[in-house]
């Protein structure tokens, strides 16, 4: 997956040149104490003078260094990690609704904030620290030869046992952090439906029961990230090990060199300090470069979220005009099935002309609702024709049929802001259109009650407000864009009668407005309101009855 676009890749390109340059200073400390202690050791005063004050200015080139490298490291991971949740946001908004709903919204869920931060813990920050550590290595390295051959060669027949490691738990821990991702996805998925379910827990005494499922998948996802946590500490663990071992033998060896003279005291000091230097950056690559391996799945995973199958580009922006219905709606031997030889839907013909009131009653299970789908653009694997105008669904963009055909479902969704943004949706409407929507939608009845007004917070997803407050605000949001084609969807059944009654009549006075109500139990007392009426039985029209 590509992490980088053109101006992250020139980003991330500074920010390991900058830690280069640090890793670089970094070793060039040793050179510093070497020539210290030689200065010292000849008393030689003039030296030692001119070498403080080239500390100084050397360790104010490290500090600034190290504060822009780090920096620049923030700004990066800051950057990718935002890239890449807006790439999944997007991708995942773009799916189609049976794409959408083949997975559960918790796995999107958990690839927005566990996937993405373990790419930011597992790709990112090791990628950051094996490229400081890899120059720091080379540049040590460099320096060794320079001061003992002797000694780096036997540094490097302790990083050869070192680098053996990471060859062998490479693919056992990437295995195991594709595991733990999994279990991950499916705890959340899991959390969220023990949250959403809290009045069915609560009113059936289920507390006993969900803590023990809760607490059976909190210790398996635990175990499972224990399992990879196990291996990576083993191989920490080993590369501690060799790493205070190699230590230990270059003192020695450095130690004999100088007792034979072959080295001085400065000399002595320098190379002890480099050998935790040289090792150092080993052991972080030892133990960084298992991550970024292991973390190959998780991309895998964001990357599918990303890109869907169709991966349409973006839709266009709305128009400003309002959507006209001329010649009305038309549906011929329409056909459809979720699944192959199992038709929802058969041979259904209807027309819905401009202007007129139509219901369409049926059972519960009969296909209305997925009827409605079809109308709407949700599916278009079907059999037979729906046209709009003329003009087959197909050949519409999701846009013009939103701005065709407004759906008032059964269960009202309301974002956590206010009913003036659950309203206008993100755009903007004149006062006398918004003053025309809160009029016709009934808010204007239940509006002086409110001490905010049309500012007043309704909560999540709602519930600082009635079942009939919510329905009256998605009646808004329709009326308000002038849409010309009306779908109540059993959208007054969850409501009291009263309330449903008021609504419903409301919208069959709407003159220019074309209205469908789906519902399997029609309120009788608005029947003659209704220019047609349509009964769905089987998934199939039964019969037709014209309003009186």
């Amino acid at each position: 997956m590509n992490l980088y676009d053109k101006r992250g890749r020139l980003l991330i390109v500074f920010t390991l040149l900058l830690g280069g340059i640090s890793a670089v200073l970094s070793a060039f400390i040793s050179i510093i104490l070497q020539k210290v202690i030689d200065s010292a050791a000849r008393n030689d005063m003039d030296s030692f003078s001119k070498l403080i004050l080239a500390t100084l200015i050397y360790l104010a080139i490290l500090g600034t260094m190290g504060f822009l490298e780090a920096y620049c490291g923030k700004l990066m991971i800051k950057n990718v990690t935002k890239a890449l949740r807006d790439k999944v946001f997007l991708g995942v908004m773009k799916r189609s609704p049976r794409e959408f709903s083949s997975q559960n919204t918790a796995d999107y869920l958990s690839a927005l904030i566990n996937d993405v931060k373990l790419v930011e813990e597992n790709h990112l920050i090791p990628l950051l620290l094996c490229t400081q550590m890899g120059v720091l290595f080379l540049t040590t390295l460099g320096i060794l030869l320079y001061l003992s051959p002797l000694v780096t060669a036997v540094l490097f027949l302790f990083l050869m046992l070192m680098f053996m490691l990471p060859a062998l738990l490479g693919k056992k821990i990437q295995k195991k952090q594709d595991a733990y991702s999994e279990k991950l996805a499916e705890f959340t998925a899991k959390s969220k439906d023990f949250f959403n379910g809290f009045e069915v827990i609560r009113g059936y005494s289920m507390r006993p029961y969900i803590l023990k499922k809760f607490t059976r998948i909190n210790r398996d996802t635990a175990d499972r990230k224990m399992a990879a946590d196990t291996l990576l500490a083993v191989n920490e663990c080993f590369s501690d090990i060799l790493s205070a071992v190699s230590v230990l033998v270059i003192v020695f060896v450095s130690s004999y060199l100088m007792m034979k003279g072959r080295i001085t005291a400065g000399t002595l000091l320098a190379l002890i300090q480099l050998s935790g230097t040289f090792v150092t950056p080993v052991v972080m690559l030892m133990q960084n470069i298992p991550k970024i391996t292991g973390i190959r799945p998780v991309l895998k995973h964001l990357e599918a979220y990303s890109h869907t199958q169709e991966d349409v580009p973006d839709e266009e922006e709305p128009s400003c005009g309002p959507a006209l219905l001329k010649a009305g709606i038309t549906c011929t031997d329409v056909t459809f099935g979720y699944v192959p030889e199992q038709n929802v839907l058969q041979d259904i013909s209807l027309t819905i002309a401009p202007g007129t009131k139509c219901a369409l009653l049926g059972e519960s299970g009969g296909g209305k609702t997925t009827l409605i789908k079809l109308l709407t653009g949700y599916y278009d694997d079907f059999a037979g024709d729906i046209r709009y105008d003329g003009i087959p669904i197909g050949k519409l963009s999701q846009d013009k049929l939103n701005r065709m055909a407004a759906v008032i479902h059964q269960n009202i969704f309301l974002f956590d802001t206010d009913i003036y943004n659950n309203i206008c949706l993100g755009e903007t409407f004149s006062k006398e259109q918004l003053d025309d929507a809160v009029k016709a939608s009934g808010i204007s009845r239940f509006l002086p009650g409110l001490e905010k007004g049309l500012h007043t917070a309704v909560g999540e997803n709602g519930q600082n407000l009635s079942g009939g407050q919510r329905q009256r605000i998605a009646v808004a949001r329709a009326l308000i864009r002038s849409t010309p084609l009306l779908i109540m969807d059993e959208g007054t059944s969850a409501i009291d009668r009263q309330t449903a009654h008021e609504i419903e009549e409301d919208l069959l006075r709407q003159e220019n407005l074309t209205v469908l109500t789906i519902t399997h139990h029609m309120d009788e007392t608005l029947m003659d309101c209704y220019d047609r009426i349509y009964y769905l039985k089987d998934g199939r029209i039964s019969c037709t009855q014209m309003g009186v």
